[in-house]
């Protein structure tokens, strides 16, 4: 990364305050260990409690002066703003009873081992994910130098990780653990294996009671090397899963009755959201992100990042709990010792330049384990909150109008009326759907924080969860004030992210409103443009009209020249016939066309159409008929005269019932006449037919017409009943 110059600058003014630092320690140094000759030179002038008294402040001083070189730069500049500002130091004196006192066990590691680690492991899915660029190339695996050892970039682009790993003593001091200038070693993955070989040196006269990691970015052969360091104490293939799969932010804490005993002892919280990706930056091949290369002015790119934050206490167990669950089967869980030797480990995949290197510094110091775990929790949640805020400004200035938007009116047009692109729907709805996943993703980060860290966690009151054995114990009570106050930052980091959600909602509802009035305003253009297009269509329409109306002008005229003009007609020099047959076809066809053009004209020779057909038709069945009537009911049909009379009309619903009723009676009048009929002819009374009541006959004899006409036709009817009744039944006739 190229420094400007005001970085620059203030990088030689913190090396020249590390070194009048040093220079000042140095003389002090030499002083005290003048006056501590002087003293073995005559040992009776001095009493023996000032020889201890000057004994262990010589110490403490060469410790603090052991400690003041070896923290590095960053350590210097967040001492001195420390100092400045007064926030994150311990002002009381505390003793280091205080503290946790258990020093870790001496562990060291080897490329040797390294190589065999990564060549004989049986890797999970979510490991060869992430090391698939190691264990896929056999080149790789078989080089003598696992780790580059060239300077400057790489292509394994581990020359852009970065790490900090510090030692924390008894007095619960973190020290960063870097080398000497002098000794600096070629390349950026050779530093950072170095730093995380080996732990309690034999020959380091401090002991380390706990270990911090924080890895930014490691590369594959980095996170092999993290998974072979530190397998012992975390189940790193765990870690791994939380950093590959995309899940919610999640905690997990209570887990003193799972069978592994790496989980027994661990406490992860997983964070998982989303970052602007950094210039230069590339995401791991595994995480989701926005991978165009060819972006627009405007456009933002996007990642998933993700973070894991590890706890491992050792030590016996202080406590044994019987699982009473249902499902149990007898199984105990074990609660350790929370100022028992630790190490946190915090595994970071951010593809940006954000993350904050002053969570940990020598001007902290941290009574446990725990301690150490939830400030390093706590400075995930406030990158976090920055990550979060840099999305939300970045969509903000994406979706807000510009400044002339007030005065200049191709720009309110531009944002009013939708494009042929869509470009202004698009990015509202990316905007608002990216918005809200970015608020869901700061609900599960604070629902995990809220689920897990109770009341009874912050008091050291939990069964299960970094129990405190003696509440009333100076150690204890001192831990708990220190735990209270991480909480009320805990409490005012909730409340931020908070009001972020707040904003976050208000402006996903100004992009609703600026969505819907884009619809509206090209809702109502199309409109316009629809009517504009039928106002075109028709008059297209009439143009088509008043040309086809000139073609039929002179269609007649060309039927009337065609039939002249053929070869066998008469060539007389007078055109007087052609004229006349011109006027006859022409003058009515004209006439015609005119009267169709209208809806009255269309009516009257569509009326007079079907009654010239009705009538050709009515000729033609009359002659098939061989000039005879049509057989039949003679009587005429009123009701077929009236129809026929009044054209064909649509018969409502109610007519048509009206009529099938009228028929229904007419044919049941005319068997009731029949029967009465029957009954007069041959004086037996009425008769009854099968459905049909001699009741009903007898009631309806008064219905019988009386007219002569009627008369008439019932004699006949009667007459040819008769007949038929004595044909079909001869031995009733009397």
């Amino acid at each position: 990364m190229v420094l400007d110059g005001q970085k620059l600058e203030a990088l030689l003014k913190r090396l020249d305050e590390q070194r009048d630092a040093y220079l000042e320690s140095q003389n002090l140094l030499n002083q005290l260990l003048e006056e501590t000759r002087e003293a073995a030179a005559s040992p009776a002038q001095i009493p023996q409690s000032s020889q201890t008294s000057q004994t262990s402040q010589t110490a403490s001083q060469q410790d603090a002066r052991w400690r003041k070189t070896s923290t590095g730069l960053d350590s210097l500049v967040t001492s001195s703003a420390s100092r400045a500002t007064g926030e994150d130091s311990d002002e009381e004196e505390t003793g280091e009873d205080f503290f946790a006192q258990t020093p870790l066990e001496h562990q060291e590691y080897t490329q040797q081992g390294l190589h065999e680690h990564l060549t004989s492991y049986h890797w999970s899915e979510e490991g060869r994910k992430i090391l698939a660029n190691v264990l896929e190339d056999p080149k790789s695996l078989l080089a003598s130098n696992l780790l580059p050892v060239a300077r400057g970039a790489v292509p394994d682009r581990s020359h852009l990780s970065h790490h900090q790993v510090y030692d924390v003593g008894t007095d619960g001091a973190p020290l960063a653990l870097e080398r000497p200038e002098q000794e600096q070693l070629p390349s950026n993955a050779l530093r950072i294996w170095h730093a995380i070989k080996e732990v309690n040196k034999p020959s380091n006269e401090r002991r380390a009671v706990g270990r911090i990691t924080v890895m930014h970015e490691p590369s594959p052969v980095l996170f092999g090397a993290i998974h072979y360091t530190m397998q012992k104490y975390f189940d790193v293939d765990e870690l791994f899963k939380h950093l590959v799969q995309s899940e919610a932010s999640s905690a997990s804490l209570h887990r003193v009755y799972n069978a592994d005993e790496r989980r027994r002892r661990t406490f992860v919280f997983n964070f998982e959201y989303f970052t602007l990706l950094g210039d230069d930056c590339q995401p791991m091949a595994w995480q989701l992100a926005d991978r165009q290369e060819e972006r627009a002015a405007h456009h933002i790119a996007i990642t998933r990042c993700s973070s894991v934050i590890a706890l491992h206490l050792g030590g016996k167990p202080i406590k044994r709990i019987k699982n009473r669950s249902r499902r149990s089967n007898g199984n105990q869980g074990f609660v350790y010792d929370p100022f028992a030797a630790w190490q946190v480990l915090n595994i970071q995949c951010y593809p940006d330049w954000q993350c904050s290197l002053d969570v940990h510094d020598s001007t902290k110091h941290y009574v446990n384990g725990v301690e150490a775990f939830m400030v390093t929790i706590l400075g995930e949640f406030k990158d976090a909150q920055r990550r979060f805020e840099g999305i939300y400004h970045k969509i903000s200035r994406l979706i807000t109008p510009p400044l002339d938007f007030m005065f200049n009116e191709d720009v309110r047009e531009k944002l009013l009326f939708e494009d042929a692109d869509f470009t202004f729907t698009r990015r509202y709805f990316w905007a608002a759907q990216t918005l809200g996943i970015v608020n869901e993703s700061i609900k599960a980060m604070i629902d995990a924080y809220e689920d897990n860290f109770t009341e009874e966690v912050w008091l050291g009151t939990h069964k299960t969860l970094w129990l405190l054995e003696e509440q009333d114990s100076p150690r204890n009570l001192y831990f708990r004030k220190k735990m209270s106050t991480l909480r009320a930052k805990f409490e005012t980091q909730m409340r931020s992210l908070g009001k972020l959600i707040v904003e976050i909602d208000a402006r996903r509802n100004e992009i609703r409103t600026l969505r819907e009035e884009l619809f509206v305003g090209t809702s109502i253009q199309e409109s316009r443009k629809s009517v504009e297009n039928s106002d075109i269509t028709v008059l297209q329409g009439h143009n088509i009209k008043i040309l086809t109306m000139v073609s039929i002008f002179f269609l007649p005229l060309t039927f009337v020249t065609s039939v002249f003009g053929m070869t066998n007609m008469p060539t007389d020099e007078q055109y007087w016939n052609f004229g006349i047959v011109t006027a006859c076809v022409c003058i009515p066809f004209f006439v015609l066309i005119g009267s169709l053009n209208s809806n009255r004209g269309m009516h009257f020779w569509s009326h007079k159409t079907r009654v010239f057909l009705q009538a050709v038709a009515n000729f033609l069945a009359w002659l098939g008929r061989g000039g005879r009537q049509r057989q039949g009911n003679a009587m005429p049909n009123p009701l077929n005269e009236s129809r026929s009379r009044m054209g064909p009309r649509r018969v409502s619903a109610k007519s048509a019932t009206s009529l099938e009723a009228r028929k229904a009676v007419r044919l049941r009048t005319e068997s009731v006449s029949a029967d009465v009929t029957s009954s007069d002819v041959f004086g037996k009374g009425p008769v009854n037919r099968p459905g049909i009541p001699g009741r009903l006959a007898e009631s309806s004899a008064a219905a019988v017409p009386t007219t002569q006409l009627a008369s008439m036709i019932l004699h006949e009817s009667r007459r040819a009943q008769k007949i038929s009744y004595n044909l079909d039944n001869p031995h009733d006739i009397v």
